[in-house]
């Protein structure tokens, strides 16, 4: 995709990036605003810590400020951001206090980033809570282990409502790896939460 193709279908967070890389301050702050919370949620999921997923989102923007003099619009703007995005956060965990599974003290997670786990706004019963909080820790702990290309096609997918073909453009793989990396971690996940939740799996 060229920039006048980029252009002329009408993405406005292309014609944004490339107003930015004109020299237009405004048009980077607009685009901040526009996916600041969701690169904060994309990385707690990799972090499960809100000021280090705050950072990270950070460093995210920080790449694509630095990026603006080369951006060339030859895909939508967000299959780039979230690249990015996933760039910045495998980095993270890739660093040895991450891989030994000394993961930052947890923090409340931001706005939205787990409202398909739970939904705070329906008083609930206690012991039904304290299963939905164990379910939720067991989700978090076997995602941990999954592989990371898995693990990454499932978050942006899942959480972050990509579809196949944008996950696989985001990911530079065919939409049928997608599929198989989704399938794969759906069924492990499935598999490790089954004690959790056994009436899912009754004949």
């Amino acid at each position: 995709m060229t920039e006048e193709m980029a252009t002329e279908i009408g993405d406005p967070d292309v014609q944004l990036m490339l107003r930015f890389k004109d020299g237009d301050a405004q048009a980077f702050e607009q685009l901040f605003v526009r996916h600041t919370r969701a690169m904060i949620n994309f990385a707690y999921r990799f972090v499960r810590n809100r000021e280090a997923a705050e950072e990270l989102a950070q460093e995210v923007f920080l790449r694509v400020y630095e990026a603006a003099a080369g951006y060339q619009a030859q895909a939508r703007f967000t299959t780039w951001l979230y690249r990015i995005a996933t760039n910045v956060c495998l980095n993270e965990v890739r660093k040895p206090c991450y891989r030994e599974g000394h993961f930052p003290a947890k923090s409340d997670p931001p706005r939205d980033s787990d409202a398909r786990l739970s939904d705070r706004s329906v008083p609930m019963e206690p012991d039904r809570n304290l299963e939905r909080q164990a379910i939720a820790r067991a989700l978090r702990q076997a995602l941990d282990q999954i592989p990371e290309k898995q693990r990454v096609a499932f978050f942006l997918n899942k959480y972050q409502e990509l579809s196949y073909a944008e996950v696989a453009e985001v990911m530079k793989l065919s939409e049928k790896a997608v599929k198989s990396l989704i399938h794969r971690a759906k069924e492990t996940l499935a598999e490790r939460l089954k004690p959790l939740l056994p009436e899912l799996w009754k004949p």
